[in-house]
């Protein structure tokens, strides 16, 4: 059976509610300065970049919430540092993050679809949607 849409248009709307998902969990508030934080001022930033690791890019314990300014002037300025202290607050995260990274799996694009439907347009169920279906994946 065809899918009403392609892998991208998943993809983008999985990454939008992903981001959804991780302002409602950091509380809308800057985990660097613990600024709150709201509309433009509030960025979902992914915590391994996209480029390198697409498999993680709708997973939501690869974002954190910053505001625009530490997000912009600060994590893409300072990558070493950054990742630094990302590795001292959350080391449970990054040590989960750095076990996925090394995983090598694909979503297929009926998961993606699958995953899309069974959630939300506001996020509050992303999560656990999500790392059902990713739990899934690697034990087949």
């Amino acid at each position: 059976m065809a899918l009403p849409h392609n892998r991208t248009w998943y993809t983008k709307k999985l990454v939008a509610k992903a981001k959804l998902c991780i302002k409602l969990r950091d509380n809308y508030t800057c985990q660097r300065c613990n600024k709150e934080v709201s509309g433009s001022n509030c960025h979902a930033s992914h915590v391994l970049n996209v480029g390198t690791h697409k498999n993680m890019e709708i997973d939501p314990i690869n974002m954190k919430v910053l505001c625009s300014y530490c997000h912009l002037h600060w994590w893409h300025k300072d990558v070493l540092h950054a990742t630094e202290w990302f590795k001292d607050k959350f080391f449970l995260r990054y040590d989960v993050l750095m076990r996925m990274a090394k995983l090598k799996f694909k979503i297929s694009t009926a998961d993606l679809a699958e995953l899309h439907d069974a959630t939300k347009a506001d996020g509050s169920d992303y999560g656990q949607a999500y790392y059902t279906m990713i739990q899934e994946i690697i034990n087949e």
